[in-house]
């Protein structure tokens, strides 16, 4: 396909705000819940959560583990919430290895599609983030338990809740492994077969296998035919920024940017008022390898654009005893509010929180 990247470019290069966390305001209105406190519970690592809200209730789900990333057992558990994020319920399992045959359940997706809760799970065997497949499990209303409904896909781990595109298919962002026993160092999408969910979705990489940056974690845009991906880059300031024409199906890379972002997964989506978004984590000034992970913002773009003409901070280390990181983050919109997810802290115990937002707090109409 012949690359028709103009636009995309220019918009791309507009400028970008570089200003130091403590300059940036906090959205007005803006609220912080801790969903899940691992300190009180056996399980001390949390991380990746996940957001969806279905038949008027709120899931968050997150993967636990006993002291270390995906060392000894790593499960995906979740709570819901009925006042919009205020308050949470009990802890849930949604899946976990009760055969004993060393599966690691990291992440998880939710999505709620015809009156179904889906979660689409990555599962690992054999080590740390030696990705095996992506399942999907289905919430059985009658007795609220999660049942299997079998891999939608090999190789494949999802970062991303999948969103319906305008030719009937669901695209997924996440990152592939080129073979089993090997990481996930290629970034990829699935692409469904319309709204068949649980049956076997297509793997579309962006590129080819990444050596020198590990964890191509994925987000994309979607807006008519095209598709923007960005991908989470641990060797340098900029992610990497893919596009495709054509639903997901080809992709080509766009050079040359000045979006600039942590070393750590990012979240894209839409407002429901037509601006996209972009949940990150903000470089620190003077930083080299731009891991830091202290201050989590959201960029919003004009409706037409991808550079974030605003960016908030979301959270960040200003508040007196506050944890060191705030990061991975997940975001819905819920009954006129962004509700933005993201694992606190660096080491154990990992927490949950949730940051809510008014949607009239980061529209740009009237800026």
């Amino acid at each position: 396909m012949k690359p028709t990247f103009t636009l995309l470019t220019v918009l791309l290069l507009a400028p970008v705000a570089a200003s130091a966390a403590a300059d940036l305001p906090f959205p007005a209105g803006i609220e912080h819940v801790r969903v899940e406190r691992s300190d009180s519970d056996k399980y001390q690592f949390l991380h990746d959560p996940a957001m969806e809200s279905h038949r008027g209730e709120l899931f968050a789900a997150w993967y636990n583990c006993p002291q270390q990333e995906i060392v000894g057992e790593s499960l995906i558990r979740c709570r819901r919430s009925k006042d919009g994020g205020k308050t949470w319920g009990e802890l849930e399992v949604i899946a976990s290895d009760t055969s004993g045959d060393g599966i690691h359940y990291v992440p998880a997706q939710l999505l709620s599609h015809g009156g179904v809760l889906h979660a689409f799970v990555g599962t690992m065997q054999g080590g740390h983030d030696r990705i095996k497949s992506c399942a999907v499990y289905v919430l059985d209303e009658a007795t609220s338990r999660w049942q299997p409904r079998g891999d939608i896909a090999d190789l494949f781990l999802p970062n991303c809740q999948p969103i319906k595109m305008a030719d009937g298919n669901w695209i997924m962002a996440g990152r592939s492994a080129s073979r089993f026993g090997v990481k996930p160092f290629i970034p990829a999408v699935a692409i469904s077969q319309g709204d068949d969910l649980t049956g076997r979705w297509n793997v579309v990489p962006l590129q080819t296998e990444m050596t020198s940056a590990h964890c191509p974690e994925t987000t994309v845009w979607v807006e008519g035919s095209q598709v923007v991906a960005l991908t989470r880059n641990n060797t340098g300031a900029a992610p990497f920024v893919y596009s495709s024409q054509d639903y997901g199906r080809t992709w080509n890379a766009v050079k040359e940017h000045t979006l600039t972002a942590s070393a750590s997964k990012l979240y894209a989506g839409h407002l429901s008022s037509g601006e996209r978004y972009v949940v990150f984590n903000l470089p620190a000034q003077g930083e080299s390898g731009f891991r830091s992970r202290e201050t989590l913002v959201i960029g919003v773009s004009r409706p037409g654009e991808l550079a974030p003409a605003r960016i908030w901070r979301v959270q960040d280390r200003t508040a007196p005893d506050s944890p060191t990181a705030f990061h991975y983050p997940c975001a819905v919109e819920h009954e006129g509010r962004l509700l933005v997810l993201y694992t606190i802290g660096r080491t154990t115990p990992r927490q949950c929180e949730l940051a809510i937002i008014p949607i009239a707090s980061l529209q740009l109409k009237n800026r």
